[in-house]
């Protein structure tokens, strides 16, 4: 995901999108950055030059007047204590299409 020689950062990115076509279109950009953890919920590793582009392509997928994206950076430390409680596998969605 990164280039060689570039300091990453990890990112946690929730959602609450309240009409599909749009979170479809959001969960299918970010699956281009980072892993799905949860239903509306990715990590992303990325190097901080790209954080400033990420956030403007999810806003322009959403209404701002009626969803929200939350981008959290996680420092290393943080990461490293993570604590995962229960179901770890995600199912998959169903198959769509997205035309960008």
């Amino acid at each position: 995901m990164g280039r060689v020689g570039v300091a990453l950062t990890t990112v946690l990115v929730c959602y609450d999108i309240s009409r599909d076509s749009r979170r479809l279109r959001v969960a299918a950009a970010l699956h281009q950055w980072g892993e799905r953890i949860q239903r509306s919920v990715f990590l992303c590793q990325l190097d901080r030059a790209r954080l400033p582009r990420l956030a403007a392509r999810l806003e322009g997928m959403i209404d701002v007047e009626t969803d929200t994206i939350h981008i959290v950076p996680i420092c290393a430390g943080c990461q490293d204590q993570l604590v995962v409680i229960g179901q770890h596998r995600i199912d998959p969605e169903p198959p769509y299409w997205v035309v960008l």
